[in-house]
């Protein structure tokens, strides 16, 4: 990855050195690797399948399928301690540090506008449906769509899908994995919801605010008759008779 405070993060779990390497283009950033190989690898392999989607599990087991025998039941044993990870045993922890994993590496964080106001976005792009199908599961009011980059089809690229949340569980979702989150992805975070302003600060009202009018509230904290009393106003240049609620 280019952010290095999270390759150190990962350096740490594997016990390994961090390298800086050159960038494949001048105008790239300088991406650092972190390795393990052997039976740490295959180790690392073994615990963390049960948590793949398919199409990593398969490349896993890709890997292993010529891994010398007595490695591999050294790697095997190394990881019998009884703690074997699964995404059915998580709880609702586990789950939400996963999806930070996940935004971490694939996720934005942005501040999209709409009407004069801004509102927190998520937004993750990727080619493996069953990763966004589990994230979506863990973020409430999100939607997932059709990858429509034009350059897919010039390119060879395979299909992708894009996941998208807006506003309250967006804002939801950066404050939930904000605390596993490196210094890139903080900053994102702090400017989505430092720049957002909800707009309704209430509860929705059942009726309108005008004394004695008990007509179902229908915008503004106005029933229809007073709204289009109080916007009658305004389009003349007229003192509105009625003051709403914003």
């Amino acid at each position: 990855m280019t952010d290095r405070d999270i390759v150190v993060r990962v350096a740490e779990l594997f016990r390994r050195a961090v390298v800086a390497t050159l960038p494949r283009e001048n105008h790239h950033k300088v991406p650092y690797v972190t390795t393990i190989k052997g039976a740490p690898a295959a180790r690392m392999m073994r615990a963390l399948a049960p948590l793949m989607s398919p199409r990593r599990r398969g490349q896993i087991e890709r890997a292993l399928r010529d891994h010398h025998p007595v490695r591999r039941r050294r790697a095997e044993e190394l990881i019998t301690d009884g703690s074997e990870l699964s995404w059915e045993a998580a709880d609702t922890e586990a789950r939400v540090a996963w999806l930070a994993g996940i935004l971490e590496g694939e996720g934005s964080f942005l501040s999209a506008r709409f009407g004069g106001h801004s509102y927190p976005r998520v937004q993750m792009t990727m080619c493996d449906r069953y990763v966004l199908d589990r994230a979506m599961s863990l973020i409430p009011g999100s939607h997932i769509y059709s990858d429509t980059d034009k350059r897919a089809s010039e390119r060879g690229w395979s299909e992708a899908w894009m996941l998208t949340a807006n506003g309250p569980p967006a804002a939801a979702v950066m404050r939930a994995v904000l605390r596993w989150m490196g210094s890139r992805r903080t900053s994102a975070i702090d400017r989505s919801l430092s720049a957002w302003r909800p707009i309704r600060v209430a509860a929705p009202r059942f009726s309108c605010i005008v004394p004695g009018c008990w007509r179902r509230h229908a915008a503004r904290g106005l029933c229809n008759t007073h709204y289009m009393s109080w916007s009658r106003d305004r389009a003349k240049g007229r003192p509105p008779r009625i003051t709403p609620l914003r």
